[in-house]
């Protein structure tokens, strides 16, 4: 379903306007087309059914009888509980589809799935610091959705008090940078971060790294122009096909991230969505009160094995050893602290000789890892609410990541496995299979991570899910 008027022509670049009313019934029962993307991550997983700028769409999937027993446990009195969840992929790619998203684990245990495709890459957060292009309309199109769910909820049995904002990798970055907003209050109760935090080392809010994009795109594409209004009129006439392939430049000359939220000042006519570097929210007690579940995977950067090694990272940071810092503390210090903490670091990491295999334990600790348990740390000594915290580390039977990826590695979780046994891989599971081989370690994994969520979800008290 449409949840705002699709941003074509003139709405290029800007804030998501509200729906025009139509005539009659809109037959909306298959998934429709994602965002225009370069996919580079999840390949054979993905199965989309089309491209078209016309995609802000989302999929509301509901229990077959949204009144029957489930529905009625005792912290659950009116409508059942609402997930929201935010695809991943770099904020370059991905959509909400069922391929990779399929919701009949949380569905069948009597909760509202919302999935949803937003803008992504180029058009979701181009920034020229300016009204005509603002940047963060990828997180600006969250926003959008969850006032489309709190009008809407209740017309599919929902209950709008009672809306759980999730996400992945970097669709988990935009639940949290969401949440973190003050343009968010009210909308949700709770959130699950899912391998990724505001806080996180693989990108950074910085305006001078989105301005320096900005710059690369606009050089690929032809406008030489600094005016932002002339750059939007310029950018609203030209072609789809001419703005993805510098849009695809970008994302090959910057390496595993492009695009990317940042902070922003305050603009009369749009809704601000980032006022400060997410760590400095977070310190301050933003969205303290809201109950959180951080979690991560044991060996997250295997996942990006190949892409570490197409990019060739061990001969970039033997270039340049400021190359293995994250982006977020690239940006923040000086050129000489720079060199200090990448000696530290490539010293600590890579003794006796860099290998792929010593960068993907320093990817998976510095990206991901540590930042969750400092946003865990800074929440639980800020805030009220309980915060939960998981560590997975399972070796499946079926593992969709390998398989779908061709990967290979000895053991524990890879990014993106956890989501696996919450939301169905539809791209490499029959359709006439419910679920994974009953009584088996992945079909325990898969009812333990869907209790685990489905618990914190539905209970008013954070502290069900405990059980």
């Amino acid at each position: 379903m449409p949840y705002a008027k699709q941003p074509l022509r003139e709405l290029r670049f800007k804030e998501l306007q509200p729906l025009d009313p139509w005539a009659g019934v809109l037959l909306a029962t298959k998934e429709g087309p994602i965002c225009p993307q370069y996919d580079e991550i999840y390949g054979r997983l993905a199965r989309p059914v089309g491209v078209s700028e016309s995609c802000i769409l989302a999929n509301v999937h509901v229990p077959l009888d949204v009144y029957d027993r489930r529905s009625k446990a005792i912290c659950q009195k009116t409508g059942l509980p609402i997930l929201v969840f935010i695809h991943g992929e770099g904020f370059q790619a991905g959509s909400g589809d069922s391929d990779l998203h399929g919701p009949e684990y949380l569905v069948s245990k009597g909760v509202i799935v919302i999935t949803f495709n937003y803008r992504i890459n180029v058009f979701g957060y181009l920034s020229l610091n300016s009204t005509p292009v603002p940047g963060n309309n990828g997180l600006r199109d969250a926003i959008t959705l969850l006032k489309w769910v709190q009008r809407n909820a209740r017309a599919f049995g929902g209950d709008p008090e009672n809306v759980t904002l999730a996400g992945q990798s970097c669709g988990s970055v935009a639940a949290h940078l969401v949440s973190l907003s003050k343009a968010s209050v009210g909308l949700l109760k709770r959130v699950i971060l899912m391998s990724g935090v505001g806080n996180g080392g693989f990108y950074t809010a910085s305006p001078a790294y989105a301005q320096s994009v900005a710059t690369m795109f606009l050089g690929y594409v032809g406008i030489n122009s600094t005016d932002a209004d002339k750059i939007h009129e310029q950018l609203i006439h030209t072609p789809l096909d001419k703005i993805m392939e510098a849009n695809r430049i970008v994302q090959l000359k910057a390496g595993l991230v492009s695009f990317v939220p940042v902070v922003e000042p305050e603009r009369p006519g749009v809704t601000r969505i980032l006022d400060d570097y997410p760590a400095n929210l977070v310190k301050r007690g933003r969205a303290k009160d809201l109950p959180m579940i951080v979690g991560v995977t044991s060996v997250e950067c295997q996942f990006f094995k190949q892409r570490i090694e197409y990019l060739d990272m061990l001969g970039i940071i033997d270039d340049n050893s400021i190359a293995i810092l994250p982006p977020n503390i690239t940006y923040s210090v000086s050129e000489s602290e720079a060199l200090r903490l990448s000696k530290i670091t490539i010293d600590k990491y890579f003794e006796g000789g860099a290998t792929v295999d010593k960068f993907i334990k320093y990817c998976t600790n510095s990206f991901f890892t540590y930042p969750a348990f400092k946003l865990a740390e800074w929440t639980a000594s800020v805030g009220t609410s309980a915060v939960y915290m998981y560590q997975f580390d399972f070796d499946s039977e079926f593992n969709a990541v390998k398989f779908g990826k061709m990967l290979t590695y000895p053991g524990g979780g890879a990014h993106v496995e956890d989501q696996t046994f919450v939301l169905r891989v539809n791209s490499l599971m029959d359709p006439d299979e419910k679920s994974f081989p009953p009584r088996t370690r992945d079909d325990l994994m898969k009812y333990w991570m869907t209790t685990f969520f489905v618990n914190f979800m539905r209970c008013r008290s954070s502290k069900s899910a405990s059980s």
